[in-house]
């Protein structure tokens, strides 16, 4: 009589249409580990298909089923499979970080052209030391010149290499409101360092 009780009861777990859920909303990891296994390959051969990147798609992978750990209780079977909520999830997420790299790549050209007006500007004048350094300070000075909030929304996108989203998502701003200081501060040093554009 045991031993049938075993059987029905990993018949039942072998039946199991949410295991995934299940596993996570009963906080069972091992459980979890084997639905991964079963999921994972399909999700992030898609990942590889959208980014072909293997560390990004990697990445993407292991967001979504950490999302799918702590929002499990937002699977709704009737909107379709656990696999279909995976792959939506991964499928959004990769194509924004697809974006994002574009984004970036934009805007290191962007500032590449804008190097290079300025490195020509300083080998006309014969590699010139004090021309270098004046244009040190004067963009120095530029940056400084700008609100706080303008010049650390700059900063995350041309230093740290964010996109707008992700500036907003760190700084807990609207994405409007970052476009927005973006904008403006661009349009400032712009502004401001004209004169070395001009020489």
């Amino acid at each position: 009589m045991a031993q049938r009780i075993g059987l029905l009861a990993i018949r039942s777990r072998r039946l199991t249409t949410h295991p995934l859920r299940d596993a996570a909303v009963a906080g069972k990891t091992s459980d979890f580990g084997a639905a991964y296994d079963r999921y994972a390959p399909v999700v992030y051969g898609l990942l590889i298909r959208i980014l072909r990147d293997p560390g990004d798609a990697q990445e993407i992978l292991q967001e979504t089923f950490l999302t799918a750990w702590t929002d499990a209780r937002k699977f709704d079977p009737a909107r379709g499979s656990e696999l279909a909520w995976l792959i939506a999830m991964a499928r959004s997420r990769g194509i924004d970080r697809l974006r994002a790299k574009q984004r970036r790549g934009q805007r290191e050209e962007e500032a590449g052209r804008e190097i290079s007006i300025v490195r020509s500007n300083v080998d006309s004048a014969g590699s010139d030391p004090v021309a270098f350094r004046e244009i040190r300070v004067a963009v120095r000075s530029a940056l400084q010149e700008l609100p706080e909030a303008q010049r650390s929304a700059l900063e995350l996108a041309y230093f740290d290499g964010l996109s707008q989203s992700e500036i907003a998502t760190r700084l807990g701003e609207p994405l409007g409101t970052i476009k927005t200081r973006t904008n403006l501060a661009m349009k400032k040093l712009r502004e401001r360092l004209g004169a070395f554009r001009s020489r």
